[in-house]
């Protein structure tokens, strides 16, 4: 899925704030790569639920990251429903300089 390659990742994390939930991560996905999030969605038709298992490979993805954020807690807030639900917050990790 072109969704899900790192340099997309990357781009979406380097436009994120220092703290950040993955429903943030999901909004700023969205709005920079429509055509390859939708896509995505489309290519999880046949499940139960597309949006919510589409939306759990984005946060198993971002686990991919951990050289530059981390995860903090979890905590509710609103998904691309307008539903609060349950989700993970992160943070950035800092980066020395050189």
């Amino acid at each position: 899925m072109e969704l899900f390659r790192d340099d997309v990742f990357e781009t979406v994390l380097e436009n994120m704030e220092e703290r950040f939930d993955s429903h943030d991560f999901i909004f700023e996905m969205m709005r920079r790569f429509p055509r390859e999030y939708t896509k995505a969605l489309y290519e999880c038709r046949r499940s139960k639920d597309p949006i919510q298992t589409l939306h759990q490979k984005i946060g198993r993805k971002l686990l991919e990251f951990e050289d530059r954020i981390r995860k903090t807690r979890r905590k509710s807030s609103r998904n691309v429903r307008g539903l609060p639900s349950d989700n993970q917050y992160w943070e950035k990790k800092k980066t020395e300089p050189e």
